[in-house]
């Protein structure tokens, strides 16, 4: 799925569905010219090339790629009081976050901060929510707030989705399956999000919290590794076990030199300088695979319910 499709384009990707045409002006944006002239399961109504109709195969890709996002997005949004309107600015992967804002709204109310802070943690960027009026909107909507306080103040977060009866909670290194709470309901488990290399929060957890089996989800390079030792060692020192949740086959690797990724292998020590102990042997072939190769596997491109209907 293209994440930076707006919701213009998102709705009338719904009504190409539903009505198998549209006359939504969205013919200006790259992704749907893609679909038209590229991959051609989109076209233009011959005697109106203003109207957009679907072909054959539109309905099998839009339930794949989109049905189910866009379906729980607009249900949020009307449920939240926000009118999902085509003349809304954000984008898809916007309403996922802000899914997990509303999901976590005690914690996030219990512990305010800056704009500039909390637009960083949830939307990468310090000035996405200053530059994005319909977004700001949203959030100070769904928190019941007018501003963020302007104090600085450490973000002490445990970002969580819960679940009413959790087989097992997963311990994930990245927000991206936070965003997807349908996850959760559909595995019967609590996603809890605790920051990447801040585990510290990890100390402040009650024993009820950690009363199921804990499974970890991360991206299988260098940092991710280090982070789920560590939290492993935590956990030991508490009588806790946790579990590394193995890549789904085929394992979509990447090489670690791609721009926007920073964790490199150190080639100079043995097994990258990880603790052999923490892995079992099924794992260790495939990390000592991914150094050889200087390769790594981004978490997102995981199928995380297929990877916890395995275990449990």
């Amino acid at each position: 799925m293209n994440k930076n499709i707006a919701w213009k384009e998102l709705k009338a990707l719904d009504d190409l569905y539903r009505h198998k045409r549209t006359r939504a002006v969205i013919q200006g944006h790259p992704y749907i010219n893609y679909l038209i002239h590229e991959i051609g399961i989109l076209d233009l109504k011959p005697d109106n090339i203003k109207v957009i109709v679907s072909t054959d195969r539109f309905e099998t890709f839009y339930e794949k790629e989109f049905k189910k996002p866009y379906e729980e997005a607009k249900k949020f949004l009307i449920e939240n009081g926000i009118k999902p309107t085509a003349n809304k600015a954000f984008t898809i992967e916007d309403v996922k976050t802000l899914m997990l804002i509303a999901e976590n709204k005690a914690e996030l109310k219990s512990n305010p901060t800056n704009i500039e802070d909390f637009s960083n943690e949830f939307f990468g960027t310090s000035k996405y929510l200053k530059n994005r009026t319909s977004i700001r909107k949203a959030v100070f909507k769904i928190l019941d707030i007018s501003q963020f306080p302007f104090d600085e103040k450490e973000n002490q977060w445990r970002l969580v989705v819960d679940n009413t009866q959790p087989k097992a909670v997963i311990m994930c290194e990245n927000k991206s399956f936070l965003k997807q709470p349908w996850i959760a309901k559909e595995t019967q488990t609590k996603l809890w999000y605790v920051g990447g290399n801040n585990i510290a929060i990890i100390d402040d957890i009650d024993e009820k919290g950690f009363s199921k089996p804990i499974y970890y989800s991360c991206d299988w390079d260098l940092a991710g590794l280090q982070i789920y030792s560590r939290i492993k060692t935590k956990l030991k020192n508490r009588n806790k076990n946790i579990h590394l949740l193995y890549p789904n086959e085929p394992h979509k690797r990447i090489s670690t030199y791609i721009d926007y990724h920073n964790s490199h292998w150190d080639l100079t020590k043995s097994l990258s300088g990880l603790k052999l102990e923490d892995f079992s042997k099924k794992e260790l072939k495939l990390i000592k695979t991914l150094i050889d190769k200087e390769e790594w596997i981004e978490e997102e491109s995981f199928n995380l319910q297929q990877m916890i209907w395995g275990i449990l």
